[in-house]
Formats: structure tokens, sequence, C-alpha cells
């Protein structure tokens, strides 16, 4: 038997044996990215704007618990979306709770140290460089988290309108 006809096959054998539909597939991949979306979006807010150093070290503290928050509400998400129907599903749950797991770490590790700061000091904003260190370095990782994903886990992403978002938003630099 070719390797053709072994994967032909074997994907009527499984077609056959309920698995999951195109749109089944589409929705879940849909609800994956959407759990990645709700930190980006919360991230690409930004801290509020202030005119003074005190002021901006307490709006960066407000800003990288919110964050931190969303990251806790994307990964509670991805433990929702329930078992994968497509092949690569689970790796693609795992890739995605890894990275945003990371990131949760560096925005919770970055507020600690701005909550701490002494905003009557004279080199705070040195110190406030220093405390978000943790969050800077996240720009140097790959932040696309489509990239590498199995191909049926991509084929659903560019149907899912959540991924579209996401790709678009990774691609502008968000």
């Amino acid at each position: 038997m070719s390797a053709v006809s072994v994967m032909a096959a074997s994907g009527l054998f499984l077609a056959g044996c309920g698995g999951a539909s195109e749109q089944e597939t589409v929705d879940w991949t849909n609800g994956l990215c959407s759990s990645y979306a709700t930190f980006q979006q919360a991230a690409l807010v930004g801290p509020a704007p202030a005119s003074d150093l005190p002021t901006q070290a307490r709006n960066l503290s407000s800003y990288l618990g919110a964050t931190a928050t969303s990251l806790d509400r994307a990964l509670t998400d991805l433990d929702g979306l329930g078992a994968a129907p497509v092949e690569g599903g689970d790796q693609a749950v795992t890739k995605f709770r890894d990275q945003l797991s990371r990131y949760r770490t560096a925005f919770q590790q970055a507020r600690t140290q701005v909550d701490g700061l002494d905003l009557d000091s004279r080199t705070l904003q040195r110190d406030i460089e220093g405390a978000v260190a943790p969050v800077l370095s996240l720009q140097d990782a790959d932040q696309d988290p489509l990239a590498g994903l199995d191909s049926q886990v991509t084929n659903a992403a560019d149907k899912a309108p959540a991924c579209q978002d996401l790709s678009r938003l990774s691609s502008s630099g968000g």
C-alpha cells in the first residue's frame, strides 16, 4: 500500500469515527486565539500618561496589574477549551499556555518591582526602567503564537475571526 493510500484510508477511517466537523475545528481554534487576544488587547492599552514620575509609576503599576489579570483570564479560557478536535491542537494549547504563563510571570514581577519603588528617589526614572525589564525582555521573544503550529491548526486559524485579528495585531508589532 502506498503512503498516499494509507493516508487516504486513515482519513476515511477517522472521518467515519466521528471526527470533528470543519466548523467545530474553526470554532475551537477561534477560542484558542480569543484566549490570547484577551491578553494582547490589555497589553496594547499601555499605562495612562502622566506628567510626573510618581504618577507614571502608579499608572504603570495599574497597567501591569490589569495586564497580569488579563493573562489569568486568558489562561482560564485556555483551560475551558476542552479537548482539541484537530491534530496539533493539544500542542497549540501547550504553546499558548507556556507563552502566556511566561508573560504573566514577567508582568507580575514587573508590577512587584514597580510597587516597591521609592517614589521620592532621585533615580526614579532609572528605577522604573529597571523594574519593567522583565516585560521589555518579552519583546525579544517570538510573539506570534500561531507560528510553527501544526498545519491543521493553522488552516483552521485562517478561517477563525479571532485568529485573523491576532495575526494582524502580531504582524503590526502588537
